[in-house]
């Protein structure tokens, strides 16, 4: 009698160790690949805004192609919004300040709210 419910007991309780296990592993995996991809946005972000600054306070070949650069990382690791912002800041380089100041907001906006829902 002892042995006919010690051996579903044992059995249930590896089956159950087992399960944990596997689940564990698939959610540190989750959890390492969100982090990996909030560091990636972050850094596209902030390369970005760098790469900005640099071309508006020494327009250059060598600038333009640094900001091109990280526009593309950010096509690689950015939400459609700042996608969608910087393009409309490159849009407007040549146009009235106010415009490429709203798509700057815009961008930044985007970036904030981005950086905030995947830090959590």
């Amino acid at each position: 009698a002892f042995m006919e419910w010690l051996l579903p007991a044992i059995t249930g309780l590896g089956l159950g160790a087992v399960l944990k296990s596997f689940i564990d592993f698939y959610i540190n995996k989750s959890t390492s690949r969100k982090k990996v991809q909030y560091a990636e946005m972050r850094e596209a972000y902030v390369g970005l805004l760098d790469a900005l600054h640099k071309a508006a306070i020494e327009p250059s070949a060598i600038n333009a192609k640094n900001f091109a650069l990280w526009q593309t990382r950010i096509q690689l690791f950015g939400s459609s919004d700042v996608q969608e912002a910087v393009q409309g800041i490159i849009d407007t380089n040549d146009g009235p300040r106010t415009e490429r100041d709203k798509y700057f907001n815009k961008m930044i906006a985007a970036m904030r709210k981005d950086l905030a829902k995947d830090s959590a």
